[in-house]
């Protein structure tokens, strides 16, 4: 099974995604066409961070559309070095890492200053959604969070309000700024 890109330098490629796992749940690619539409002012150089990249769709998206460099974050192992096939199929595993680690211990290790964040956790792993505040803090001063989550969940995930949300189909994405006072 394949993911194309839609935009950018990479337009019209494709990645390679997990066949055999049905827990896999890759972002549609009209939530990805509209979601980096939104962020298109702040993609050219950033510095981007895809946590549970699963398939590392928006990554690579991102790097089509001109940031600079993109932290994968994905626990699986068998997903992770898929990531880093795909990044060396496409020629640009040099603007990219690949950390095979959960969300708690790359957010407890990482030095922060992304410009964008894009937080996609498994929509059944509703705990997952109490890190929200720790990856805000990994946001460059201007930097945007970028949550995505089951439609049926409840409320945005803590106690500040995400600045824009949009709802695709099952999906709803919340944008969040970095807290200067958390």
């Amino acid at each position: 099974m394949r993911l194309r890109i839609i935009s950018g330098i990479l337009k019209g490629r494709f990645i390679s995604i997990p066949e055999d796992n049905k827990q896999f749940r890759p972002t549609l690619e009209r939530t990805r066409e509209s979601v980096s539409e939104i962020l298109k002012p702040f993609i050219s150089n950033a510095r981007v961070a895809d946590i549970c990249a699963g398939s590392g769709a928006f990554g690579f998206e991102m790097l089509s559309r001109g940031a600079d460099w993109v932290d994968f974050v994905e626990k699986d192992r068998r997903r992770a070095k898929l990531l880093i096939e795909n990044a060396q199929k496409l020629n640009i595993a040099d603007s990219c890492c690949v950390f095979t680690q959960d969300i708690r211990s790359f957010v407890n290790n990482s030095r922060g200053g992304y410009d964008i964040v894009y937080y996609d956790p498994p929509y059944a792993d509703t705990e997952l959604k109490t890190v929200i505040p720790q990856l805000k803090q990994l946001l460059s001063e201007d930097g945007i969070l970028v949550y995505e989550k089951a439609r049926e969940s409840s409320g945005s995930a803590d106690l500040h309000e995400p600045y824009a949300t949009r709802v695709f189909g099952d999906t709803v994405v919340h944008f969040y700024h970095r807290e200067t006072n958390p």
